[in-house]
């Protein structure tokens, strides 16, 4: 019960972030607005109208338009494949884990588990290769903003979308190394009942820092995108 609550609470929190991000980088009005009251209200009156047109946009056809319009496709051979890989397995690891460890008291087991388990090694395989090879491009950091005490602002205290969006990646990077590891000592003859248990709660809690680490460096990274209509009417022009 405990887990769920923070997974929820964590997964809102991140979404409403993610939101309010959007909100404060797309509208002009932000700036002259110095007061939180005055601010959170002109938020809350851009989210309630931007999420029923949200919803109303939603549907497959805009999802497929919008999976297509991905760059993975355009990579080469091995590298899309490398990241077919490490997105399937991380879908079907979050999906599996978080269902079947919020809606079943027993917890994962029979097939699902053993797929569980495959997708797992997939995945740290993957999550390795891509540390090794496209690491190097999670590393330099832009040239800082000058510090500021205007609290408001987290751009002028040099928290950009771009510095955010590289310790997301990172702490995705740990939580998968903590995943694997609080995965594979519970197989060993290392720990008793109660070093099982402790090891199986940190892993629940690796996988949500796992994926609000993803849900943030991927909305981050989709609102940096041009959107799908955009790119149907340039690719028209």
């Amino acid at each position: 019960m405990i887990f769920t609550i923070v997974f929820l609470l964590s997964a809102i929190g991140v979404v409403a972030g993610l939101a309010f991000h959007r909100f404060w980088t797309t509208r002009e009005e932000t700036g002259a607005t110095v007061l939180y009251a005055e601010l959170l209200k002109k938020y809350a009156a851009w989210l309630a109208p931007r999420t029923i047109q949200t919803a109303r946009k939603a549907s497959p056809k805009n999802l497929w338009g919008a999976v297509k319009a991905l760059s993975l496709w355009r990579l080469p051979d091995l590298e899309k494949w490398l990241y077919i890989g490490f997105y399937g397995s991380f879908a079907y690891l979050a999906a599996s884990g978080f269902f079947f460890g919020i809606f079943v008291p027993r917890g994962l087991f029979g097939y699902p588990l053993v797929g569980h388990v495959m997708a797992g090694g997939l995945f740290a395989a993957c999550l390795a290769l891509i540390v090794v090879f496209k690491g190097r491009y999670f590393i330099s950091v832009p040239k800082p903003v000058n510090l500021s005490l205007a609290l408001l602002d987290p751009r002028k205290m040099g928290i950009t979308a771009a510095r955010v969006k590289l310790a997301a990646f990172w702490l995705f990077v740990l939580a998968g190394f903590l995943l694997a590891l609080t995965a594979l000592l519970p197989m060993l003859p290392l720990l008793r009942t109660a070093g099982q248990k402790f090891m199986f709660e940190f892993h629940r809690y690796s996988a949500l820092a796992s994926l609000l680490a993803a849900m943030v460096f991927a909305g981050l990274e989709l609102f940096s995108l041009p959107r799908v209509e955009d790119v149907s009417k340039t690719a028209l022009l």
